[in-house]
């Protein structure tokens, strides 16, 4: 076995199998295969070339994963690695007297922590104004305003919510995903491609019409890339917003005791909101300052992985509005590839500083309790609406209390390594 370490995240490892070492690991595979069963023969009773004959695929497989399991243990224990992912299988060759297998293991990087104490950072000082709260109370107002259908012979203009049905066609054929009926589409809101929801402008209920676009060149569909298509469209209902009243009455309804109160209130919302935004700015300030100053790589695999986590949490977040993450490609002219290659700087830089954050906590020795991981359980089941218990029992019936425990372990070590970031720095 050869280990060749190719970059500060990447070692490579090198093996030949032959000779005994290799008959043996054959005999050992072909055990496995004793009862299969093969035209002519009793199981267990079938000689071990026709066994290799008939299920070839199967015994190469067998070994490969035999020899990359074995030698991958003694690499990471020979030369202290600490894997971070999946390996990657680079290439092999099976002969039927030798075998050659090359991989490699993505490992977390060795780094020296750039100065993380005696730093100098700004932090930002906040008035809280009549005019910032006023605003406040504006936008309650505003969101406070109901959808009301206008009357049919009114035409449809901008911020108004139309429900519409709709189908496209792209040379005169209805193309996948181009259909929808009662679907809700704010014009104005950018929703979809081209100038869709400007053509709808000036139309008023019951009207059916085409609507005549172009896909973006670089539409995620390939049979869509660049094309003209047309919509037929017909709108169910046209909704606007009625404006509330600021009284007391809608202070009520918004849960304060009056008008007066609701401005008290709103101030002091602000107020912790604001202290909460600037304490936040402060850290990421911190973080981003030590970040700089160290010289770190971020793994290939963290990275991808990182990108991945990040969709997938905005295909949640699509899910909670009624859409899938096709269906916002459809509508945007995004795609998968694009979204990864847009969200790879960031998750670079979240990487980085995971990196950086356990590695300050492992020099500074900081650790949690498990009385302050159950206390943080308490915190979280609070924020699901659920008592402790009940939500630690739906945890383990899922087989993920490890896992789980271990991420609140893990956030809760590195709150305490921003805490210590931040009292060893000075405010400028």
């Amino acid at each position: 076995m050869a280990v060749k370490k190719l970059n500060e995240t990447t070692y490579e490892v090198s093996v030949t199998v032959e000779g005994e070492k290799l008959k043996h690991l054959k005999d050992h595979v072909l055990v496995h295969f004793k009862d299969a069963k093969v035209d002519g023969f009793r199981p267990g009773h079938v000689p071990a070339n026709v066994i290799e004959k008939n299920f070839r695929k199967e015994i190469d497989g067998e070994i490969l994963n035999h020899i990359i399991s074995e030698e991958y243990q003694k690499a990471v224990a020979e030369n202290e690695l600490k894997p971070i992912a999946d390996i990657k299988l680079e290439k092999y060759e099976i002969q039927s007297d030798k075998v050659e297998v090359v991989f490699t293991i993505p490992v977390l990087p060795e780094f020296e922590l750039g100065q993380y104490k005696g730093l100098e950072v700004e932090k930002e000082n906040f008035e809280v104004t009549d005019e910032k709260v006023n605003e406040e109370i504006e936008r309650m107002r505003k969101n406070a305003s109901k959808l009301k259908e206008v009357p049919e012979n009114e035409e449809a203009k901008n911020d108004d919510v139309v429900n519409i049905n709709f189908e496209g066609f792209v040379d005169g054929v209805a193309f996948d995903g181009g259909k929808a009926e009662g679907y809700d589409l704010t014009l104005g809101s950018h929703s979809f491609i081209d100038t869709f929801e400007e053509q709808i402008i000036g139309h008023k209920k019951n009207d059916e019409f085409d609507v005549n676009v172009k896909f973006p060149e670089e539409y995620h569909a390939e049979n869509l890339k660049g094309k003209p298509a047309l919509f037929k469209v017909k709108v169910n209902s046209i909704k606007r917003k009625e404006e509330a009243e600021l009284n007391d009455d809608l202070a009520k309804e918004l849960g304060f005791d009056s008008l007066d109160d609701m401005k008290a209130k709103t101030r002091e919302n602000i107020t912790k909101r604001e202290e909460t935004r600037v304490e936040n700015e402060f850290k990421n300030k911190i973080i981003e300052k030590i970040v700089e100053a160290t010289n770190v790589e971020a793994p290939k695999a963290l990275v991808d992985r990182e990108i991945e986590f990040q969709i997938n949490r905005f295909a949640q977040q699509l899910q909670m509005q009624g859409i899938n993450l096709n269906q916002y490609f459809q509508m945007t002219g995004q795609t998968i590839d694009k979204m990864r290659e847009d969200s790879r700087e960031m998750a670079e830089k979240s990487v980085k500083t995971e990196l950086v954050l356990s590695e300050i906590s492992k020099v500074e020795n900081i650790t949690v309790t498990d009385e302050e991981v159950d206390n943080e359980f308490e915190v979280m089941a609070t924020m699901y609406g659920m008592d402790k218990e009940t939500m630690l029992n739906e945890v383990k019936k899922s087989g993920n209390y490890q896992r789980f425990y271990d991420e609140a372990k893990y956030r809760l070590i590195n709150q305490k390594t921003i805490d210590l970031l931040v009292k060893e720095t000075k405010v400028k």
